[in-house]
């Protein structure tokens, strides 16, 4: 067997990649898909459906800080989950992420796919013929795409971290200025009324359950936490930090474009922020290099998404292998590059079957509701580390205000798969079966349940060798020996008033 130093990570990553990877992840589909959506349904009232789906964030953020501070390994969410709950939870927990991440990483990769092809036809580069098998021009830029991101993920951590930091930076730098030249143009009249006509407050949570999807990246720099620089400070930074930081864009963003553009012209639009975009800078006579600008946001946002999602997802499995829960042979770190190559490319082959295979859109709906479910049993998983006071359990970060923090989380993860289509929850129930039957096929037998849970449950005998003395004093002349035979105090509960003694024949002795 290998020695342990061929499954440890080194720790490569500081606070501002670390917040890259969360603040990379999260910044997609939030900005550019969402709004046109989530206006139709909630009008102005949806920069607070923003608002209120990074609040839920936040609280979920907070439980997976403590627990990544106590428990500082690769594998996120799953790791904590099944330290706290046992291998089954873990079993359903590590095959949800891993693979709603494999299935978002394919969704954004596609996606970056739908901003090149148009670029690609200017060109009069068919994209589509390419293909040993028929394939859109979307899918064979994010076939290439997610090869180049495997590949990066593969040749080093470092690489990824680097080219996250420069992604997010320039992707933020055009958002900013959307932002500021967008708030000199603001007329609040376009942001009343709150709600769309005919509606009212029962939209907001639909419409938070529709946008949380935005918030998805920011445990994953949990996964990643076995490569983190001074996790006990950096990893609460970069969680609750991170989804401060978006939040407050995702809000700022919905506000300035339904200030700028009447709600009608975007409702329901998957380009909303580009017409949003021409609005804005066209007031300053360059509203094409705006649409320009706010298309390269995207291709960006699509990149950084795809990009830090290959890295959680594969450290997830990467992590089961570790555990026990997959293949051990998955946990292996290759002895030039220091990254787990087997678990990047077992990964990155399933994102590519994906791609392939088409309806990532489904796929990436249905990872939503597994990364609910996770996000719950993560809040549970706190909650029976403290109150089962688990053994070793000592986190440098203490979430503020538990039990309520945590409780809360659970709950409301849980509650908004209830807003999902309900072909979405079928879809992900049959994933969580899949991790059931997963367990009792091929883990139970392998891994021994050492979680606080068990240990609650079942706690481990503990021998204590106790001296007792019963005040009998041998008749020292008469050379007799009392229970010296074994039978005596051990196991025939000797009695100090009896006048007789047993020898170590058996026989008995009169006193």
């Amino acid at each position: 067997m290998a020695g342990e130093t061929e499954t440890q990570l080194e720790r490569t990553l500081g606070l501002r990649e670390a917040l890259m990877i969360g603040v990379g992840t999260m910044v997609g589909a939030g900005i550019f898909v969402l709004p046109g959506v989530a206006a139709a349904l909630a009008g102005p009232a949806s920069a607070g459906a923003f608002v209120l789906a990074g609040g839920i964030a936040v609280l979920t953020a907070l439980s997976a800080s403590e627990l990544a501070t106590a428990m500082p390994a690769s594998g996120g969410p799953y790791h904590f989950i099944n330290k706290g709950l046992g291998p089954l939870f873990g079993s359903i927990a590590g095959l949800g992420n891993w693979l709603g991440l494999a299935f978002a990483t394919a969704f954004y990769a596609v996606g970056f796919g739908n901003y090149v092809d148009p670029l690609a036809a200017s060109l009069n580069l068919n994209l589509g013929i390419v293909a040993v098998v028929p394939l859109t021009g979307p899918q064979i830029g994010g076939v290439v795409a997610a090869s180049v991101f495997i590949a990066v993920n593969y040749l080093s951590t470092d690489g990824t971290g680097d080219l996250q930091n420069v992604i997010v930076v320039v992707l933020l730098g055009i958002l900013g200025l959307f932002t500021i030249l967008g708030a000199t143009q603001v007329q609040l009249s376009e942001l009343t009324p709150l709600f769309p006509t005919g509606s009212g407050p029962e939209v907001i949570l639909p419409t938070t359950a529709l946008v949380f999807v935005s918030y998805l990246g920011f445990a994953q720099v949990a996964t990643v936490a076995g490569e983190i620089k001074e996790p006990g400070k950096n990893l609460p930074r970069a969680m609750v930090g991170g989804v401060a930081l978006v939040t407050t864009i995702y809000a700022v963003s919905m506000l300035i474009l339904l200030g700028v553009v009447p709600l009608e012209r975007i409702a329901g639009k998957g380009t909303a922020i580009a017409i949003g975009a021409r609005a804005v800078f066209g007031s300053f006579g360059v509203g094409v290099v705006g649409v320009g600008l706010l298309t390269f946001g995207g291709l960006l946002a699509t990149a950084s998404s795809a990009n830090a999602s290959v890295l959680s997802a594969s450290r997830i499995n990467y992590a089961m292998g570790r555990d026990g829960l997959m293949d051990r042979r998955l946990s292996a770190i290759h002895d030039r590059f220091n990254t787990p190559y087997r678990s990047i490319l077992l990964t990155g082959g399933l994102i590519l079957v994906f791609i392939v295979a088409g309806e990532v859109n489904a796929l990436a709906k249905a990872g939503s509701v597994l990364h609910l479910l996770v996000y719950g049993l993560l809040n549970v998983s706190l909650v029976v580390m403290r109150e089962t006071e688990a053994m070793g359990y000592d986190p440098s970060f203490e979430v503020p205000g538990y039990p309520v923090v945590p409780v809360l989380g659970a709950l409301l993860s849980f509650a908004l798969v209830g807003f999902m289509d309900p072909q979405q929850i079928l879809l992900a129930g049959a994933l969580v079966l899949g991790g059931v039957v997963w367990y009792f096929v091929y883990v139970r037998d392998r891994v021994e349940d050492t979680s606080a849970l068990a240990q609650y449950r079942s706690p481990p005998a503990v021998e204590v060798e106790v001296e007792v003395d019963f005040g009998i004093e041998a008749d020292a002349g008469s050379g007799e020996s009392v229970g010296s035979g074994g039978q005596g105090v051990g196991s025939g509960g000797l009695d100090p008033d009896d006048s007789s003694s047993t020898t170590a024949d058996g026989s008995g002795v009169d006193g």
